[in-house]
């Protein structure tokens, strides 16, 4: 569905970018997104891995616009296993490396500005995101603890610990920090999402418990949460986005939309004649626009919604509308 309305919200699809490319305009197995003001988009690609699982070229970050502007990419050959990224309110990125157990630091122009371990406490790290004061919380899926760090990486508190409790984690994968400055943490293995203080202390569940079958999560890789206090997650097993209200109940799913190409991917199908015929022959193109493995997933500055399709090799954009009211029609 284009256009998804439940309970006074609405999500309308917006477009989708990018391609499966291993070079330019395109992103290979994209594992997690960050936003910066003005509609830019920093792209982690995760990549194939190289001989031995080091370092290969297509493992990348790229710097993109919403309006799918290519502006370049930087840090090949220098990740391993990157895992997710942040951006702090200076324009320096962040990227957690699992095979490294490093948090690699690029300034905004894509340079390399250093790297930090965290004090020794990094085993796995996982997911990464900023707080308002640029302070950065990172899941660790060895520790199965969310640790927060200061930028330059001075270990401040942790908390979780591994186990299915309320506030324990299995796992843990993505994360984020809301405009409330509660921490949202993907429980990959306990299949569930958990809202935390800023200093650890469990506040919500998100998942079957709160949700029944409607919201039941199957191993869920990310969440985000908008200026409203609507929770996302991406449900990668069931290859969907749950919305769920700030206080646990489940609202509605997204299956994904991107049915036409986007401009980078048509560019290159109107390219290749046989491709545009074998193209107008399938007669139900929904299953090419739902996600396959949604992973990485962002809200912007507007409350769009963007997703990293990983197997795909694109992102979806949704926009939520406000005060939407339904159409009328005089018939």
């Amino acid at each position: 569905m284009l256009t998804t309305t439940v309970s006074g919200r609405t999500w309308n699809f917006s477009h989708a970018i990018g391609r499966n490319a291993a070079a330019g305009n395109g992103f290979t197995q994209p594992t997690d997104v960050a936003v910066a003001p003005g509609g830019v988009l920093y792209v982690l690609s995760r990549g194939q891995e190289g001989a031995g699982g080091v370092q290969a070229p297509n493992k990348r970050i790229g710097k993109v616009t919403i309006e799918e502007d290519f502006i370049g990419d930087f840090a090949r050959e220098e990740l391993v296993w990157p895992m997710g990224i942040a951006v702090d309110s200076h324009g320096n990125i962040y990227c957690a490396d699992e095979f490294d157990k490093q948090v690699k630091v690029y300034d905004a122009d894509g340079q390399r500005a250093g790297e930090w371990d965290g004090d020794g406490k990094l085993g796995s790290p996982s997911g990464i995101a900023c707080d308002a004061e640029d302070n950065l919380y990172v899941t660790d899926a060895a520790s199965n603890e969310v640790h927060k760090f200061t930028s330059d990486g001075k270990h401040l508190i942790s908390f979780g610990g591994a186990g299915s409790a309320p506030g324990q984690l299995n796992r843990p994968w993505g994360v984020v920090v809301g405009t409330d400055g509660c921490v949202y943490v993907a429980d990959w293995g306990n299949n569930r999402a958990q809202k935390f203080s800023a200093d650890g202390e469990h506040r919500v569940t998100y998942g079957e418990e709160t949700g029944g079958p409607a919201g039941a999560l199957n191993h869920p890789s990310d969440v985000a949460v908008d200026s409203e206090g609507d929770v996302y997650v991406s449900d990668w097993g069931n290859k969907l986005v749950k919305i769920y209200e700030n206080d646990g109940p489940v609202l509605t799913q997204l299956e994904g939309d991107a049915v036409e190409f986007s401009k980078w991917a048509k560019e290159v199908v109107e390219s290749n004649p046989d491709v545009v015929k074998a193209y107008r022959r399938v007669s139900d193109t929904r299953p090419l626009g739902l996600f396959e493995r949604p992973v990485g997933i962002a809200v912007d500055e507007e409350d769009r919604l963007i997703v990293t399709d990983s197997t795909r090799g694109r992102l979806q954009v949704y926009a939520k509308e406000k005060d939407y009211m339904d159409p009328q029609f005089n018939l």
